[in-house]
């Protein structure tokens, strides 16, 4: 039982001095603040507690992320741009340097898509996004190939069929 209370004294101790030496870092602080007139923005002193859209905006603004950052807006955006109907069966895979590379639920789907392809694109320019080729993605093919060695030109699982 004493030994609980020695350890319980030494942590309240411990906490006591933890506290006395933030209350007397923070006067320090407080006092070099009013010596330094507004000059902290410029020395990248901490400045408390800040919100996070303002944060991630200066981080954005930083590193230069902007047009990224607009290029992310497509993905977004999508069911709005292109409506509901295209939106759950045709989703953007990625948006580079003018290409928009779409995955296409069905082959049916990506064949349709390929016939409005002009639409796609000025569905997607209006919400400020410039499309200059659209690659369309149907689902993947199942492969026939089974093992290591395969026969070229050969027809899958018919070619056994006499």
């Amino acid at each position: 039982m004493s030994e609980n209370r020695d350890l319980a004294r030494s942590l309240l101790a411990a906490a006591r001095r933890r506290a006395n030496k933030f209350t007397r870092d923070k006067e320090v602080r407080s006092k070099i603040r009013q010596s330094s007139s507004n000059e902290s923005d410029s020395t990248g002193e901490y400045q408390g507690p800040q919100l996070l859209n303002e944060s991630l905006a200066e981080l954005i603004a930083q590193r230069g992320w902007q047009e990224k950052m607009k290029d992310s807006d497509l993905f977004i955006k999508w069911n709005e741009l292109v409506g509901r109907d295209i939106a759950d069966h045709v989703q953007p895979l990625a948006f580079a340097d003018g290409v928009l590379t779409l995955s296409a639920e069905s082959t049916a789907w990506a064949t349709q898509i390929r016939l409005i392809d002009d639409q796609i694109r000025s569905a997607v320019a209006r919400g400020g996004f410039e499309v200059s080729e659209l690659v369309i993605k149907g689902p993947n093919a199942p492969s026939w190939r089974k093992g290591g060695w395969s026969v070229k030109g050969g027809r899958g699982p018919r070619d056994t069929y006499g």
